[in-house]
């Protein structure tokens, strides 16, 4: 055997071998682990004084040798650190035909220990920054039912596999060294941005009641963290957008607007972030927001449920009727919302699928819609409904009750931190 073996080649031998799966192995591999293991099992690794040791194997047994590019007492792995060499198919089980430069260490233990354990090759390699949402989504498009014992057909994706991954995420979940939520630039202000604070109250200093105003104010700022963040661990994982704009703009950048009872969107911009300390002459606006978070959360929220429990009523005899023959349509543009949706397009009943959406979308053209529907007494029809509502017939109250929700929700959320942000306003889509 030779006296030393490539980090890489280590690395992906492990993965076969499935050492990742040992939390031991995980422990020692990705963070820094200073006592020996207990007993030696394969691709076990240890720190001496002057090198990096692992419990290598040639196929014929097992022996100690050198790892190389490693430094004692340092991280042999660090999981964001890209790889200096091309991962080829078959290093990894569900990477099949073509090769990955600038992948991670990450990336090969989150394919590994969450993809192919969950469903072998079934999804091919996901190369990273990793995006859980459209991972999921390949399992809603392609999941079905498990089928009987022994009767698996191959390349189906089955609930059992949703499963298996939902555990695989669950148990990485479990290892803090790569959950960067702790590093230098994440927890302090980014430089320059008390000068930045300065500049701008003064560019704005006849304005900061204007809520466009406070909003371009806190974005520069907001904006300068994120820009801090760049290439550090902590970026777009656990800082997500909402997580700057409200509790870390708070505690490193501005505390920001207070609106407490008074009307009108308009509300007092603080300027002094927590890391600096409370400023007591704004300590009334601040007490005034918290007890208006309180008196919204409870008595606001009261109304709006009361408003959910209405609709419910309202709607609680609706039924979904079959087609109903009218010919009234409304003109909308076909996008990935309509799916479900029916459409007269040349004369002819078309509904919008995943299969078909690509070949209409962007055009225009009259869909079927419930204020056109002909169906006797408060009932609606299937095709006017659409899918989405017409596959729960007994359920139409409780569906429309989302409506209002949404203001319940909204009033429950006012005991909470929010960001303050525009959004432009397209007219003719809006009124559509």
């Amino acid at each position: 055997m030779a006296d030393s073996i490539s980090r890489y080649d280590y690395f992906i031998q492990a993965m076969k071998d499935q050492a990742h799966y040992s939390r031991d192995w995980m422990l020692r591999a990705l963070s820094i682990v200073i006592t020996p293991p207990k007993k030696e099992y394969p691709w076990a690794l240890r720190h001496t004084k002057d090198k990096v040791e692992v419990y290598a194997s040639d196929g014929d047994g097992h022996e100690w040798v050198t790892l190389e590019g490693a430094q004692p007492y340092q991280i042999p792995f660090v999981y964001h650190d890209v790889i200096d060499q091309v991962v080829k198919p078959g290093d990894i089980e569900n990477l099949k035909d073509r090769t990955i430069t600038g992948a991670t260490w990450g990336d090969l233990i989150f394919n590994s220990r969450c993809l192919v354990f969950a469903c072998g090759d079934l999804i091919p390699y996901v190369e990273g920054p990793i995006d859980l949402g459209s991972i999921e989504k390949i399992f809603v498009d392609r999941m079905q039912d498990d089928p009987p014992k022994g009767e698996d057909q191959e390349g189906v994706l089955y609930v059992k596999h949703w499963m298996r991954f939902g555990k695989a995420i669950g148990d990485l979940c479990g290892y803090e060294f790569l959950i960067p939520s702790v590093t230098e630039r994440a927890l302090q202000p980014p430089p320059g941005a008390h000068e930045l604070r300065a500049k701008l109250a003064e560019q704005y200093k006849d304005q900061l009641d204007d809520p466009v105003v406070q909003t371009k104010f806190q974005n520069e700022l907001v904006d300068l963290y994120k820009e801090n963040l760049k290439g550090d661990p902590s970026e777009g994982f656990i800082y997500k957008n909402k997580s700057v704009g409200t509790a870390l703009k708070r505690m490193f950048l501005i505390h920001g607007p207070e609106a407490g009872f008074s009307e009108g969107g308009r509300a007092k911009l603080i300027m002094n972030s927590l890391s600096e300390g409370l400023d007591i002459n704004e300590y009334p606006a601040m007490v005034n927001s918290l007890r208006a978070g309180s008196y919204y959360r409870g008595a606001l929220t009261a109304l709006a449920g009361e408003d959910v429990d209405l609709i419910g009523r309202i709607f609680q005899n609706v039924r979904v009727a079959p087609f109903c023959g009218t010919e009234s349509t409304m003109e909308v543009e076909i996008d990935n919302r309509r799916i479900g949706r029916t459409f007269l397009i040349k004369g002819e009943k078309v509904k919008i699928t995943l299969d078909n959406l690509s070949q209409y979308k962007g055009q225009i053209h009259g869909m079927y819609a419930p204020q056109y529907c002909l169906a006797s007494h408060s009932d609606c029809c299937e095709v006017c409904f659409g899918d989405k509502i017409a596959a729960f017939p007994n359920s139409v109250g409780s569906i429309m009750a989302d409506v209002s929700s949404v203001m319940m929700y909204v009033m429950m959320g006012s005991a909470h931190a929010k960001q303050l942000k525009t959004t432009p306003l397209d007219l003719e889509n809006f009124l559509r």
